[in-house]
């Protein structure tokens, strides 16, 4: 049985990845903050692990033995603005912290879910130095670029799937974003994660949405 070791795992995405993972029969080593392990159901092939995803000890506890790292971590307006945390902080230093506990442990091989490189706004830019440093890793490595992600409290782009569905069938740029920018289920990004874990040739590839819908 392999172990997989998750960052974020508490999120909106991590939760549905974990509870995935665990049905198709992986073990799953879930980092988690102080006080938010109650997030994730009991499951006998589930540890939970408290710690900070900034921490490179704390990372590196979560993935000593594991055979991969998804990892998942992002933050939110609403965190930056309550905390004072950056872009820079959290979705682009937790992945260093990620890469250098894992070059601690010998393990080689990460998911990382960045998102849909559309615009060069701060968030953007972020997300493309963070598949930058994964990259230049020597790490055996995956990129997931969702835009919009559907799943419980989260249905509102469902309005905005016509539009783009519309705008996917115009040639060239328009249309290429349009593709970039169109829906996908938690449910969707999870199986194609987990399905990228088992083919060899999912390493040194970036999917967004249509190849996370293709896996």
């Amino acid at each position: 049985m392999q172990t997989i070791a998750v960052t974020g795992s508490t999120g909106f995405v991590g939760r549905a990845v974990v509870a995935s993972l665990l049905r198709c029969g992986y073990r799953v080593r879930a980092l988690a903050r102080k006080g938010s392990a109650g997030k994730l159901a009991p499951h006998p092939n589930l540890e939970v692990i408290e710690g900070d995803p900034r921490n490179v000890d704390d990372v590196t506890r979560l993935v000593s033995g594991a055979n991969a790292l998804l990892h998942l971590i992002g933050t939110r307006r609403a965190e930056m603005k309550r905390t004072g945390v950056t872009y820079a902080d959290i979705d682009l230093g937790t992945v260093r912290v990620a890469i250098e506990a894992m070059k601690r442990v010998g393990v080689d091989r990460i998911l990382l879910l960045s998102a849909a490189d559309i615009g060069d706004s701060e968030y953007v830019r972020t997300k493309r130095q963070a598949e930058a440093a994964v990259r230049e890793s020597g790490l055996r490595w995956t990129i997931f670029r969702p835009s919009f992600i559907l799943g419980k409290g989260q249905q509102w782009p469902i309005i905005m799937s016509p539009i783009l569905n519309l705008l996917a069938l115009f040639p060239g740029r328009i249309g290429d974003i349009a593709k970039r920018a169109r829906n996908i289920t938690r449910e969707q990004l999870a199986n194609a994660m987990i399905g990228s874990l088992e083919q060899e040739e999912a390493v040194g590839k970036v999917f967004d949405v249509t190849g996370i819908r293709a896996l």
